[in-house]
């Protein structure tokens, strides 16, 4: 970690709590007391005696008394002795637009970071950041997001941008994924990454499609390359669409989400009602993301519309989404309203349920609920919602 290893507290005992006074000639650090507090000042902080290093957390770097207490506390930060002053620091990151909301929000959540050289540490850093298209405030939102980026090597940092970068078709579509993922940067995984980027470029998958895997579920990439590779060959052996295709790489983020068990115990699950393996495929073909839904709601959602609603085994390999939906949200009131609308032989004899399920929440509200309602007010009840669309 170069100039941003953490200093041994044994050593901040043995230099500074043990030996050292706060200045006598800084009225600014003295004790925080009844005499300088505001009106507003709560009990609590009135009767506090703040050390110096607190008090200077509090007056140069903007965090809050109970903010410099805990930071104080981890770090026991050393003023005034032979180690680096960390004004300098702050002076930099203000330099590059980071606010005090930014600065203290940095040092919550790594005090060392006040010991870092800024010349051969931090400025190098953050130039490349801005290089490489975190300009303006998504520097100091990153870094106050994410601080560990700092603790890498440069020479990391642009390893993993010439290894990362090619996947994505624009500067802006990298900087939000790494943005949304900082921890591609921060954190290690080199080896997982390098493995896992490589088979996929073997099967076919086209960078576009990578640069989704990168963007939606990362995670997937950081697997043990025995584990990605068992998972690849289960998607192909599936038939989730062609490598070239994107929902080959959804079918890898899908079925990335569970282990072996679990994906043997949802195999049992739908065998449970009926459904053959090869049904089973042709339904993740059409929308992989139905492997991982939970037993409870897939059971909730066959029973109620196989029951209920009967509907078979092929409306839900047609529409396999029909698993994902929620039962209180959307399946249940759609059917309470469809079924109101046909008592009344409203809506035209044939109302085709799973198109009526599957169709945006606004489109719904317009076809079968506000349209009715001024003769029919008691639609506005039946369906979650529909009152406040109304208005």
């Amino acid at each position: 970690m170069g100039g941003c290893s953490l200093l041994s507290l044994g050593i901040i005992q043995k230099h500074f709590w043990a030996t050292l006074a706060p200045p006598a000639l800084s009225p600014s650090y003295a004790p925080l007391n009844a005499a300088s507090s505001s009106p507003s000042t709560t009990t609590a902080e009135a009767t506090t005696t703040l050390s110096y290093g607190e008090r200077y957390l509090v007056d140069s770097c903007g965090l809050s008394l109970e903010s410099a207490v805990s930071v104080s506390r981890k770090l026991k930060l050393l003023i005034g002795i032979d180690l680096r002053d960390p004004q300098p620091v702050i002076k930099c990151f203000k330099a590059y637009g980071f606010t005090d909301t930014h600065i203290g929000k940095l040092i919550e959540k790594s005090p060392n970071v006040l010991h870092c050289r800024v010349e051969s540490t931090l400025r190098p850093k953050l130039d490349f950041l801005i290089q490489i298209g975190f300009v303006g405030q998504l520097l100091p939102d990153l870094i106050s997001h994410d601080p560990y980026i700092l603790y890498r090597a440069l020479d990391h940092l642009t390893a993993r941008h010439r290894l990362l970068r090619p996947y994505f078709d624009s500067d802006e579509r990298f900087v939000k994924g790494i943005f949304r993922y900082s921890w591609l940067f921060s954190r290690n995984y080199r080896k997982s990454l390098v493995a896992n980027l490589d088979l996929l470029a073997q099967e076919g998958v086209p960078n576009s499609s990578v640069a989704i895997l990168l963007s939606t579920e990362p995670t997937v990439i950081t697997r043990s390359p025995k584990r990605f590779a068992s998972i690849v060959s289960t998607v192909k052996c599936i038939g989730i669409g062609p490598p070239s295709s994107s929902m080959f790489v959804h079918g890898v983020g899908a079925l990335s989400r569970m282990s072996d068990s679990s994906w043997n115990k949802k195999i049992e699950l739908f065998k449970s009602f009926g459904w053959s393996e090869e049904e089973l495929w042709l339904a993740c073909r059409r929308f992989p993301y139905i492997i991982s839904v939970s037993e409870e709601k897939m059971i909730n959602n066959l029973n109620f519309c196989m029951d209920t609603i009967k509907l078979e085994r092929q409306d839900f390999i047609a529409n396999p989404r029909l698993l994902t939906y929620s039962m209180e949200g959307r399946i249940r009131p759609r059917w309470i309203v469809l079924q109101f609308l046909k008592s009344n032989n409203l809506a035209g004899k044939e109302i085709s349920v799973t198109w009526a399920l599957s169709m945006s929440d606004k489109l719904f509200l317009q076809k079968y609920v506000t349209s009715y309602a001024d003769e029919f007010p008691e639609l506005l009840e039946m369906y979650p919602g529909a009152d406040k669309e109304i208005e």
